[in-house]
């Protein structure tokens, strides 16, 4: 006798292999969506990529401002020298010297008298305008200069150390009293 299978059974076995084969997929895609990162994990990865950032632009101003403090600090340390300096290269001013260091000359006396502040500020002496020119063609001058030298060399000396501690020009200008 030959077992036969009803055709209903074979329905119902084929019905049960598509739904395990279904199930086996749902937990499948489960798995796989369990093994990937959450939003909370990704929102911590995030933040914490933000914080290192963060980290390093504040590592990086402290670097910045650190330099700056320590400049302010060297300039704060070498401003005594610089008093010292000016007193040395203010050895050779005379009041009835015939020569002068000629440190810039305007058109405009305004600029002229501002440019005079900047060297009162450091404390040389006799820093003072001329003008020269003609007012009837407009060609008139405002030549700043700085002291009375007795010498024409020691005008030379306080201009050359005196355009090397300000990277500025000069020049030695005899005085017409």
């Amino acid at each position: 006798m030959v077992n036969a299978v009803h055709p209903s059974h074979l329905t119902y076995l084929a019905m049960k292999k598509n739904i395990i084969f279904t199930i086996a997929c749902l937990i499948g895609i489960v798995v796989i969506q369990a093994c990937g990162e959450s939003e909370a994990e990704r929102q911590a990865r995030e933040q914490a990529r933000l914080d290192s950032i963060r980290t390093a632009q504040q590592a990086d101003i402290a670097r910045q401002m650190q330099a700056v403090q320590d400049s302010i600090d060297a300039a704060n340390a070498s401003e005594e020298p610089m008093v010292e300096e000016v007193e040395t290269m203010a050895e050779g001013f005379s009041e009835d010297g015939m020569f002068a260091v000629q440190v810039g000359a305007w058109r405009s006396q305004e600029k002229a008298d501002a440019y005079i502040t900047n060297w009162a500020d450091r404390e040389y002496p006799n820093a003072y305008t001329v003008k020269v020119g003609d007012e009837t063609n407009g060609d008139v001058w405002f030549r700043v200069r700085i002291g009375f030298f007795e010498t024409e060399e020691a005008a030379e000396q306080f201009g050359s150390q005196l355009a090397e501690e300000t990277q500025t020009g000069y020049w030695v200008s005899k005085v017409e009293r």
